[in-house]
């Protein structure tokens, strides 16, 4: 009985023999996964042990330029969340990640400064959930607040309905 066996007869509930038992106990998974990758090493040196040197070059070359085109794709992808990130920030989108979705979905050049300022104002008026609210205190009379119209900071969190909450504080009252 081989591992797979064993792992078959576990998950239908049957009883695996008490020699299998004992060498599955002793079974390293972490030593497996080592002398895979050896094995994987050494199958590799003997298949480039019989190329040529050309061959095994141009191997080397397709290997590194692979490699620099998944490098190359993460380092725009990383820029990308980073420009994202920039102007979530200065538009006050709290999702970063749904504007980034609609960006993408709408081929916004965000590089672009003009284009992106027109996407955000957009953006802003579909998705208004995903931006901080402004509230600016109007005319008339003003409930009592503390110096500064700031509230107590135990009594709310810095987040989205804190910041409501703290806006709203100085709102004028409707009568």
């Amino acid at each position: 009985m081989n591992l797979k066996d064993a792992i078959r007869a576990l998950l239908a509930g049957e009883e695996i023999p008490a020699p299998l038992r004992q060498q599955l106990s002793g079974l390293d998974p972490e030593s497996l996964d080592e002398e895979l990758s050896t094995l994987r090493r050494r199958l590799e040196e003997q298949e480039n042990a019989k190329l040529s040197a050309e061959e095994l070059l141009k191997k080397q070359l397709s290997a590194a330029l692979s490699e620099r085109d998944a490098l190359l794709t993460r380092h725009k992808a990383l820029e990308r969340r980073e420009l994202i990130r920039k102007l979530a920030e200065r538009s006050g989108c709290e999702d970063p990640e749904y504007l980034d979705f609609l960006a993408e979905r709408q081929g916004v050049d965000l590089a672009d400064d003009q284009a992106a300022s027109a996407f955000l104002a957009e953006a802003a008026k579909q998705s208004p959930h995903c931006f901080r609210a402004s509230v600016n205190p109007g005319s008339g009379a003003a409930a009592p607040a503390l110096p500064g119209g700031a509230l107590p900071e135990e009594e709310f969190r810095e987040d989205r309905i804190g910041r409501l909450v703290r806006q709203l504080s100085s709102a004028p009252e409707l009568r």
